[in-house]
Protein backbone atom coordinates (compact mmCIF):
# COMPACT_ATOMS: atom_id res chain seq x y z
CA UNK A 1 0.00 0.00 0.00
CA UNK A 2 2.80 1.96 0.73
CA UNK A 3 4.15 1.91 -3.16
CA UNK A 4 0.74 3.09 -4.47
CA UNK A 5 1.49 6.60 -1.84
CA UNK A 6 4.60 6.95 -3.63
CA UNK A 7 3.59 6.74 -7.02
CA UNK A 8 0.50 9.10 -6.89
CA UNK A 9 1.43 12.45 -8.31
CA UNK A 10 1.02 15.52 -6.10
CA UNK A 11 -2.06 16.84 -7.85
CA UNK A 12 -3.78 13.31 -6.44
CA UNK A 13 -2.30 13.78 -2.93
CA UNK A 14 -3.73 17.21 -2.80
CA UNK A 15 -7.10 15.77 -3.54
CA UNK A 16 -6.88 12.84 -0.79
CA UNK A 17 -5.42 15.58 1.43
CA UNK A 18 -8.49 17.41 1.24
CA UNK A 19 -10.86 15.06 1.17
CA UNK A 20 -9.21 13.98 4.81
CA UNK A 21 -9.71 17.57 5.95
CA UNK A 22 -12.79 17.95 5.22
CA UNK A 23 -14.50 14.95 6.29
CA UNK A 24 -12.07 15.56 9.56
CA UNK A 25 -14.08 19.08 9.71
CA UNK A 26 -17.43 17.36 8.92
CA UNK A 27 -17.03 15.03 11.81
CA UNK A 28 -15.47 17.89 14.36
CA UNK A 29 -18.74 19.45 12.92
CA UNK A 30 -21.13 16.85 14.11
CA UNK A 31 -19.54 16.59 17.31
CA UNK A 32 -19.45 20.23 18.11
CA UNK A 33 -23.34 20.22 16.94
CA UNK A 34 -23.82 17.58 19.49
CA UNK A 35 -22.32 18.67 22.75
CA UNK A 36 -23.89 22.01 22.32
CA UNK A 37 -27.82 21.00 21.81
CA UNK A 38 -28.46 22.35 25.96
CA UNK A 39 -31.55 25.77 25.62
CA UNK A 40 -30.27 28.59 26.13
CA UNK A 41 -31.66 32.32 27.39
CA UNK A 42 -31.18 34.89 25.24
CA UNK A 43 -31.59 38.69 26.59
CA UNK A 44 -32.89 40.95 23.89
CA UNK A 45 -33.75 45.12 25.09
CA UNK A 46 -37.40 44.08 25.17
CA UNK A 47 -37.81 40.75 25.02
CA UNK A 48 -36.48 37.14 25.90
CA UNK A 49 -36.11 34.50 24.34
CA UNK A 50 -34.57 30.22 24.44
CA UNK A 51 -32.79 28.89 21.88
CA UNK A 52 -30.44 26.03 21.87
CA UNK A 53 -26.91 26.84 21.57
CA UNK A 54 -25.88 25.82 18.63
CA UNK A 55 -28.25 28.04 16.77
CA UNK A 56 -26.93 31.15 18.85
CA UNK A 57 -23.28 30.33 17.97
CA UNK A 58 -24.18 29.67 14.36
CA UNK A 59 -25.89 32.71 13.86
CA UNK A 60 -23.48 34.82 15.92
CA UNK A 61 -20.86 33.53 13.39
CA UNK A 62 -22.92 34.69 10.43
CA UNK A 63 -23.82 37.65 11.70
CA UNK A 64 -20.15 38.33 12.11
CA UNK A 65 -18.77 37.00 8.73
CA UNK A 66 -21.73 39.31 7.31
CA UNK A 67 -20.17 42.21 9.26
CA UNK A 68 -16.56 41.51 7.89
CA UNK A 69 -17.95 41.48 4.72
CA UNK A 70 -19.63 44.29 4.57
CA UNK A 71 -16.78 46.23 6.38
CA UNK A 72 -14.08 44.60 3.57
CA UNK A 73 -16.88 45.71 0.71
CA UNK A 74 -16.87 49.29 2.28
CA UNK A 75 -13.09 49.36 2.03
CA UNK A 76 -11.96 48.56 -0.95
CA UNK A 77 -15.08 49.33 -3.70
CA UNK A 78 -14.73 47.31 -7.08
Amino acid sequence: MSDQLEHKPGRERKHDARIILITLAAVLLIWFVGANTQKVQIHFWVFSADASLITVILISAALGALIALLVRRARHPR
